[in-house]
């Protein structure tokens, strides 16, 4: 996936230089690549942890794209801020779901910052409750309890630009409600940004 995003950057980079893309067009261009490779690495990561694990896993896994990605308009280095979700399977705790998801998560952002002679993309979670001192990923009810309860006004402002992007897998069905956002100065959640679910 890397060298596919190198020779896309190329071909991206050619359109700029001869002005045959104007400047929304080029960061439109950018988040198209960075929203594939995160579907193609999200389903490799998927697979990976499966097979360590021996056994199917027992959440659904979605990544929420934010910041100059969610907004469709990132540059040539910009990073990819991400949101990770997951919906544990009926019947399955939801530790059990968050260490799976937590796993992915982590296979994902370690594929694409891997060493290489492709250029990285840094996947940042830092928006996430919390920071980096949260969990990596979060269940729909977990998000949408933080975000009622403790978020501040700039973490609100962050999900305005939250989006699910469309190349991620659609091999599980959302379960989320309607593809808008919900921010108001009393409610702000992830739930009504409909996860396109993979796993």
């Amino acid at each position: 996936m890397r060298t596919l995003r190198r020779r896309e950057l190329l071909r991206i980079a050619c359109a700029d230089v001869l002005r045959l893309l104007d400047v929304r067009e080029v960061g439109q261009a950018l988040s198209d690549v960075s929203d594939a490779v995160l579907a193609a690495t999200l389903q490799a990561a998927i697979r990976g942890v499966t097979a360590e694990r021996g056994e199917p896993l027992p959440a659904r896994i979605a990544i929420i794209a934010l910041g100059r990605l969610g907004g469709q308009e990132i540059g040539y280095s910009s990073d990819a801020d991400v949101l990770f979700v997951h919906e544990p399977d009926e019947g399955v705790a939801d530790a059990d779901a968050a260490r799976a998801a937590i796993a992915v998560a982590e296979r994902v952002q370690r594929l694409l910052a891997a060493r290489s002679v492709d250029p990285p993309l840094t996947v940042d979670a830092g928006l996430r409750p919390e920071g980096r001192q949260g969990p990596l990923s979060r269940s729909l009810a977990s998000y949408e309890a933080y975000y009622r309860r403790w978020s501040s006004v700039w973490e609100a402002q962050a999900l305005l630009r939250a989006r699910s992007p469309p190349a991620m897998p659609k091999s599980a069905s959302d379960c989320c409600g309607s593809p808008t956002i919900c921010v108001t100065r009393s409610e702000a959640w992830i739930r009504p940004v409909s996860p396109k679910f993979a796993g």
